[in-house]
């Protein structure tokens, strides 16, 4: 004869509305899955995702051999890109959240105020994964991982690496791509400099990436008013779905569109999309090149478990198996690394000639 206390969480089936508890889990499931599938716009865009704790990584497009003269007995020099490999490293840590549901608590809950608990967690994760990956763009501070590899930030001019030769372009080991206004302003020379650290390393100039300028509203509404023949040397233009407006230029060439891979774009400067979001710290503006979503071209590495059971955010059931809400939790395993130095460029709105990385 089984002996224990008969408790109320063994009974219950459904929640205070009638839903059935597994079917519940089943939803949530399946959000999780969708969730996994896009994250977010920004996120997505500028990373590559790996399971791989580190890669060697060639640091400027395109190749750095050269061609010599044949000749009629011996045979060609083999082509070597070693200079321009790097040993690039990405972290990965564990992180979970516990929901805490009680029997009591499901039995007076309905499907809503479960659901919008399981909401609060798919917000998180997206933020947690948002602010690892901002974090790491806008840090000039190296860092390691756990096998001792050590995890690069852009260019920073400190560490006593040089960026590769590109198109007879050479750069010292203080080259950096964490730059400053040197006033409290923002001007045109100023993000005409940010896509130019980007491009003369070879990414987004007609190589199949697009230059995207990221800023919060504050900066964005400045570039918005750059107009060539007052400083600049491009005319802001606005994307074809911004409000209507009043003009008596003409414009030479089309407006860009007011989507970009599921960024809103506010319009285009120059080479560069620009992009307005409240999620860039203010008094920051940041240049990625991109080739899309998951190209192994873009700047940011988003590392995984090399176990697909393990990858992406789960829902671990509690320990009674017959209820799996009860006591279950959240997990989430991954890391982020640079993987591109060159592919992005960060500028802070200061009068200091050094640059403060922002808290996210």
């Amino acid at each position: 004869m089984a002996r224990g206390y008969n408790a109320a969480g063994d009974v219950l089936k459904v929640l205070a509305d009638g839903t059935d508890i597994n079917s519940i889990w089943d939803e949530f499931i399946s959000t999780l899955d969708l969730a996994n599938q896009k994250r977010s716009a920004l996120v997505d865009l500028f990373t590559f995702q790996t399971t791989a704790k580190g890669e060697t990584v060639l640091q400027t497009p395109g190749g750095t051999s050269d061609f010599e003269e044949a000749s009629e007995y011996g045979v060609p020099k083999g082509a070597r890109l070693e200079a321009g490999m790097l040993p690039m490293g990405y972290t990965f840590k564990w992180y979970d959240l516990a929901t805490r549901f009680t029997w009591k608590y499901l039995a007076d809950a309905s499907a809503n105020q479960v659901a919008a608990v399981h909401n609060g967690a798919l917000e998180a994760d997206n933020r947690l994964t948002f602010k690892a990956i901002m974090n790491r763009l806008f840090s000039n501070v190296n860092g390691v991982n756990e096998d001792g590899t050590t995890v690069y930030s852009l260019w920073n001019g400190t560490d006593g690496k040089a960026p590769p030769e590109h198109n007879g372009s050479t750069f010292p080991s203080t080259h950096s791509h964490y730059l400053t206004t040197g006033t409290a302003a923002l001007a045109p020379a100023d993000v005409e400099v940010l896509v130019d650290t980007v491009k003369h390393h070879g990414y987004g100039d007609g190589d199949g990436q697009t230059l995207v300028v990221l800023a919060n509203p504050e900066e964005a509404d400045v570039i918005a008013g750059f107009r060539s023949g007052s400083g600049a040397k491009f005319d802001f233009i606005a994307s074809d779905d911004a409000p209507p407006y009043l003009t008596a230029e003409t414009l030479v060439g089309s407006r860009p569109s007011g989507q970009f891979n599921g960024l809103k774009v506010l319009g285009q400067y120059g080479y560069a999309l620009i992009v307005s979001n409240p999620l860039i710290p203010a008094g920051y503006v940041a240049c990625l090149a991109t080739g899309g979503s998951n190209s192994e071209r873009n700047p940011i590495a988003f590392r995984e478990h090399v176990q697909t059971s393990l990858q992406g955010l789960r829902i671990v059931k509690g320990k009674t198996p017959d209820y799996p809400l009860i006591d279950s939790y959240y997990n989430r395993g991954f890391g982020v690394g640079v993987r591109h130095r060159g592919a992005a460029a960060v500028l802070q709105v200061t009068t200091n000639a050094s640059y403060t990385a922002p808290t996210f």
